[in-house]
């Protein structure tokens, strides 16, 4: 009797492409090195889903999405 393997299909990734300053990838630089250690490093990447995770956790009260609004329209203005 042979053994028979199963492969499973891979996950489709979505990519997205994003336009950041140059301060906001100093600081995707930085917490991607502070959460890193030698048994593992953590790549930007892995910061930015990490973010994603605790912004759609942190979002509960209205509270939390008006800090979240009027930041948006801090980052807006950096932009101009």
């Amino acid at each position: 009797m042979s053994a028979r393997l199963q492969v499973m299909p891979k996950k489709e990734k979505k990519r997205l492409q994003v336009v950041i300053s140059d301060d906001q990838d100093a600081l995707l630089t930085r917490l991607a090195y502070e959460l890193s250690s030698p048994e593992q490093l953590v790549s930007k990447s892995e910061v930015v889903r990490l973010a994603i995770e605790k912004l759609a956790d942190g979002i509960e009260g209205d509270q939390q999405k008006a800090e979240l609004k009027e930041l948006l329209k801090r980052l807006e203005g950096k932009e101009e």
